[in-house]
């Protein structure tokens, strides 16, 4: 009872991290030389510890919360473009995490982090396409995947240097 408490006190505090994340990340302005939109992923380092973490549903759920507070910050077209890039990437990091944990390989959080911050933004630009009825969304793809590695390179940067003190206070109280 005690660590089912413990991992549900941590998924909050982690909910709250992801959101206060993408709130002020939406208080940036956008970059002129981006595609609009495009932004950081901030939120996704709270998502990421998650899956890795705590647990692949509790990441999910995280990620389906953080979609609902763009729906309620940001209107439909934002929480359908967040909803579509939250799948993809938290199905692809699911996938990177249990391979990786079945051959029991290491992976490195940067590297994972730009493979999912790119799958990220190719489902949000099939999403586009789909809401807009409409594949010129697709020209800004390649864009969109050098911002993605970029972004991911800087959220997976973060991480690996979190992760450790992270790791160290959370699994304290979740093994006791």
């Amino acid at each position: 009872m005690k660590k089912l408490t413990l991992r549900t006190a941590l998924d909050g505090i982690l909910a709250a991290l992801a959101l206060t994340l993408s709130f002020l990340e939406g208080l940036i302005p956008d970059v002129a030389f981006l595609p609009p939109g495009a932004k950081l992923g901030l939120a996704n380092i709270a998502i990421m510890f998650a899956v890795i973490s705590v647990g692949y549903a509790d990441g999910f759920i995280l990620m389906l919360i953080k979609s609902g507070f763009v729906f309620l910050t940001r209107g439909t077209a934002a929480f359908f473009m967040s909803l579509s890039g939250g799948i993809t990437s938290c199905v692809a990091l699911i996938l990177i995490i249990a391979v990786s944990k079945k051959f029991n390989k290491d992976f490195s959080y940067t590297g994972v982090s730009v493979v999912c911050a790119v799958i990220h933004n190719i489902g949000q630009t099939l999403a586009a396409s789909v809401y807009m009825s409409t594949n010129l969304m697709t020209s800004y793809l390649p864009l969109l995947i050098i911002s993605g590695i970029v972004s991911g390179l800087i959220t997976g940067v973060i991480l690996r240097t979190v992760m450790p003190s992270l790791l160290k206070i959370t699994h304290k109280g979740l093994k006791e």
